[in-house]
């Protein structure tokens, strides 16, 4: 719409306009002509005793409010993307890249290792009961005879889920085989994850306490409940003593395993003469079972030859002097600790029970 009023008509209007004296329709023609004069608009802002900003001013004031919701936008955007990678690299950890595996607990233990098929070894890796964890980037190394089977675990997912993995391994030139940091072959025998526990656990000196307490923790002597350890090293013999406090019948006891684990600590605690294993029946009568070194020493040979005539497909156990030798390695841990289940299976070693 076209302004016929000019600068000097303005002018003598603005007074009777700032005093709101006019009509309203020469208010209307004042502020067309005000919206499009900045000369009379700093007139009018003295008269009404205003200090309107400078145009320059009011120029760069818009162009901070610009800046500033620009700046807003660009946290904002910053921060969704921050939020975004941190999220990615979250679930890249938990389902695509994992943590080393380990199977050194026996809560966590889900692999078998068998020697069916001759020179070679069969590793299982199964799902636990409850499948949270998948394995992947499967890893076997060969360093000088010494194989290693490394994995990582990750959550299940349609990238890497719970099934069954087999790791076939030739057993030409090898001498031990490892799965993360546990020992499952050596030198022709399959090593059980509790002696291989056990053989780690090796301590010379049965008067150190903690150091034996390691050794019977490791011998899972606690699947026959709750005991105390007594230990007796003022003289010889030197003997440990495991007093149990769940009742026990003589008569319903089957030892075999017991032993196991007893001729396992013998072998393993240096200077350990005897262990006892200590009862009470229903009744409350004092019972147990006694091994000493000397015994078992005696006993051997024929432990040793039962356990070989009987397991001709596997490799023969050595027959040591003393039952200290087969702690020097957790292959002849091992195969002491089966022989002695035979033993006694078989008949031919029998426990006495000492009232």
């Amino acid at each position: 719409m076209k302004n016929d009023l000019t600068c000097g008509v303005v002018r003598d209007l603005l007074p009777s306009y700032v005093e709101g004296l006019t009509s309203q329709e020469t208010n209307t023609a004042v502020e067309r002509h005000l919206a499009d004069c900045p000369d009379c608009t700093r007139l009018r802002a003295d008269l009404a005793g205003e200090t309107p900003p400078p145009p320059e001013e009011v120029k760069e004031v818009d162009y901070l409010k610009k800046v500033k919701r620009r700046g807003r936008r660009r946290v904002v955007a910053a921060v969704a993307v921050t939020v975004l990678v941190l999220a990615l690299g979250i679930a890249a950890k938990l389902f695509l890249i994992g943590s080393p595996a380990n199977w050194d607990t026996w809560e966590n233990y889900n692999f078998t290792a068998r020697t069916n098929v001759p020179n070679q070894l069969d590793i299982s890796f199964y799902p636990d009961e409850l499948p949270d964890t998948a394995y992947c980037h499967w890893n076997v190394t060969n360093e000088n005879g010494i194989v290693c089977v490394s994995a990582r675990k990750v959550l299940p997912s349609v990238f890497h889920d719970t099934s069954e993995h087999w790791e076939h391994i030739s057993l030409s030139g090898v001498r031990e085989v490892w799965v993360a940091n546990q020992l499952v072959w050596q030198g022709g025998v399959v090593i059980s994850p509790q002696m291989d526990r056990v053989y780690q656990t090796k301590t010379p000196y049965v008067g150190n306490a903690s150091a034996v307490g390691q050794v019977v923790s490791a011998g899972r002597f606690d699947w026959l409940g709750d005991y105390t350890m007594e230990l007796q090293t003022s003289a010889q013999p030197y003997r440990l003593t495991l007093n149990f406090s769940d009742p026990q019948s003589s008569q319903a006891f089957h030892p075999q395993d017991l032993y196991q684990d007893m001729a396992a600590a013998l072998a393993v605690i240096g200077n350990l003469d005897e262990i006892e294993c200590a009862f009470q029946d229903e009744n409350g009568q004092p019972w147990s079972y006694v091994l000493t070194v000397e015994e078992l020493n005696q006993a051997l040979p024929q432990i040793v030859s039962a356990y070989n005539e009987r397991l001709l497909s596997k490799k023969d156990c050595p027959l040591y002097a003393s039952v200290k030798d087969y702690g020097n390695s957790c292959a002849d841990l091992q195969q002491l600790y089966e022989a002695m289940w035979w033993a006694i299976e078989l008949g031919v070693y029998t426990p006495q029970v000492q009232s």
